[in-house]
């Protein structure tokens, strides 16, 4: 009977040390993971392990139909930007070797933007009031200058921001048909003074 019970003995120390050997070995293991991730880490190498062998096909799944819809997209602009005739009807376009081009008038939208080449904050006024210079550039208003938007869609010129009045710090834009290089013109329009 003792001998029974010392070859029990013996077998659940072993049982014990194979326990405890596993969860040593475990730990070690793990701590042996966690220095090569931080080796990595200081070569500038990044540790991933896809655990999900579906996120590999998902993958795939994702790419083929991320290139499916750029030459979808492609296809789409590419028959946009044809006529039935085979030309285009971009001015730009008409004659793509010349370099020239070809301006048939204003849009017909009725919210274009107004074209400004007279544009800044005056920094001097003319002693007749009716001239001011904005950087380089002097600007001389007559009485042929249009104050404000006009048009269809224009506000209320009591709600425009738009003075007769020039004074030193205010903000102006307009246009001009003159030479801006020049460094003097007149204005045709003014489309903002505050």
């Amino acid at each position: 009977m003792k001998m029974k019970k010392s070859g029990y003995k013996s077998a659940v120390s072993k049982l014990k040390t194979s326990e405890d050997f596993q969860e040593r070995t475990l730990e070690r293991l793990n701590l042996e993971g966690n220095k090569r991730i931080d080796i990595d880490k200081r070569r500038g190498e990044i540790y991933m392990k896809t655990t999900n062998p579906t996120a590999k096909k998902s993958k795939a799944v994702i790419w083929t139909a991320g290139i499916a819809a750029s030459a979808v997209l492609a296809l789409g602009i590419y028959a946009v930007n044809q006529t039935g005739s085979g030309t285009a009807n971009d001015p730009a376009v008409n004659n793509p070797g010349s370099g020239i081009v070809e301006n048939n008038g204003p849009g017909a939208g009725t919210t274009a933007k107004r074209q400004v080449n007279i544009e800044g904050v005056i920094e001097e006024v003319g002693a007749d009031g009716q001239s001011f210079r904005i950087g380089e550039l002097w600007v001389e208003v007559n009485e042929n200058t249009t104050y404000g938007i006009t048009g269809d869609t224009a506000p209320d010129q009591s709600e425009q921001l738009v003075s007769k009045e020039f004074k030193v710090g205010n903000t102006v834009s307009g246009f001009t048909t003159g030479d801006v290089a020049s460094g003097k013109v007149t204005a045709d329009v003014i489309y903002n003074n505050f």
